[in-house]
């Protein structure tokens, strides 16, 4: 009965509430990219590729300036060698999602039970810490390799407009060594538990 005691019956509501959420817009996402990577390959022209681009836009007097940075193309003159990094970029992504999606879940349900420093919470959360920092960081390279080649590909039928890089997203890198900080701080609780069990 002590242990129900930990969480409010609104925060186990709250608790439970995400933990479905997590599970099945987690599920939902991770397949999705399985999905789109295995179509990828086998329709190339299915699923577009957003490249980076440097294209002025028709614009009025009162516009000083309109350039377009970006542009989304569907084709299937992409070459194997792009459509494979393209489609492993996607795998990478459903892999990273379905890391965060089982640690998340794990630690959840360990709220749940009224058991936040279990010995199966920091494992839990250094999956979902090494899943989002490294799984992004990854999921970006081999996505923008890609999206350099398909610029390659694409540009001289796109009038020179493409421009062969891509963008890096920082945060959930961040966010990932985040969670790996909050790993040693479960642990640092885990064995201040253990040491001052029994003497209250």
């Amino acid at each position: 009965m002590a242990e129900r005691t930990l969480m409010s019956r609104w925060d186990r509501t709250l608790a439970f509430a995400l933990y479905l959420a997590t599970f099945f817009f987690g599920a939902w996402w991770a397949a999705s990219g399985l999905i789109q990577g295995a179509f990828r390959v086998i329709a190339p022209a299915r699923y577009p590729v957003t490249l980076l681009a440097e294209s002025p836009v028709d614009h009025g007097a009162e516009v000083i300036s309109a350039v377009a940075d970006t542009v989304t193309v569907r084709s299937d003159a992409l070459s194997s060698g792009t459509v494979w990094m393209l489609a492993s970029a996607d795998f990478l992504q459903a892999l990273t999602i379905a890391g965060v999606l089982i640690g998340s879940g794990l630690v959840i349900e360990r709220l749940l039970r009224g058991k936040p420093f279990h010995r199966v919470v920091r494992p839990a959360i250094l999956l979902a810490a090494c899943s989002l920092a490294f799984g992004s960081l990854l999921t970006q390279g081999v996505r923008g390799l890609g999206q350099m080649m398909a610029a390659s590909d694409l540009n001289d039928q796109l009038g020179g407009i493409l421009v062969v890089g891509f963008s890096f997203d920082i945060v959930p890198i961040v966010a990932g060594f985040g969670l790996l900080a909050l790993s040693y701080v479960i642990a640092a609780g885990m064995r201040l538990e253990r040491d001052t069990e029994g003497l209250v």
